[in-house]
């Protein structure tokens, strides 16, 4: 009895290392596909055309910080079109990048997070960039976009000298914090 219950606690426990492992798999698929839909949203947006950034997309709610408006899906679509006829039935001046990209993954539902950057093509110091935040969902179609959150990014922090910089020297099995001040040594 004691080596069959000692049986069956070492299969379930294989077994949940098993399903924990396929399942670290499985999210790993889905940050990258997150990622690769967000590259292709920014390569989109670069081109102006509203018809493949739409595909992504079912209901679709765009938020704008700052604005009393909500714009839907077809809202976003037409801007993009007169995007399109203002740059002259070409891209966008712009180059986009998508920086500081997180992906956290809650079941169906994804939100990913970043830095987007828009600058010119024509002078590259010019620039301005934006916190974007997307919701997806899973359905049988895929990672399917809900909603985008856009709100001005923050403005980068100057470097500060407190506190101190700290680094590790490894003495043995041990490590031992040393002062930024003491580095010269």
């Amino acid at each position: 009895m004691k080596k069959a219950l000692g049986l069956f606690l070492f299969a379930g426990l294989f077994g949940m290392l098993a399903f924990a492992k396929s399942q670290k798999g499985l999210r790993r698929q889905d940050e990258e596909a997150l990622r690769k839909i967000e590259a292709q949203t920014a390569q989109f947006e670069q081109q102006n055309d509203a018809s493949k950034m739409g595909a992504l997309a079912d209901d679709w709610v765009c938020l704008v910080e700052g604005s009393r408006k909500a714009l839907s899906k077809a809202e976003f679509q037409q801007n993009v079109k007169h995007n399109f006829a203002a740059n002259d039935k070409g891209p966008s001046p712009f180059t986009i990048e998508k920086k500081n990209m997180r992906v956290d993954l809650f079941g169906d539902t994804a939100v990913v997070t970043y830095i987007k950057e828009y600058r010119q093509t024509a002078d590259p110091s010019k620039f301005f960039d934006e916190d974007d935040t997307d919701v997806f969902t899973r359905s049988f179609k895929g990672w399917r976009l809900r909603l985008t959150k856009i709100a001005p990014a923050p403005a980068p922090q100057p470097a500060s000298n407190w506190p101190p910089v700290t680094f590790f020297r490894w003495h043995g099995l041990s490590p031992r914090i040393e002062s930024s001040s003491r580095r010269g040594h």
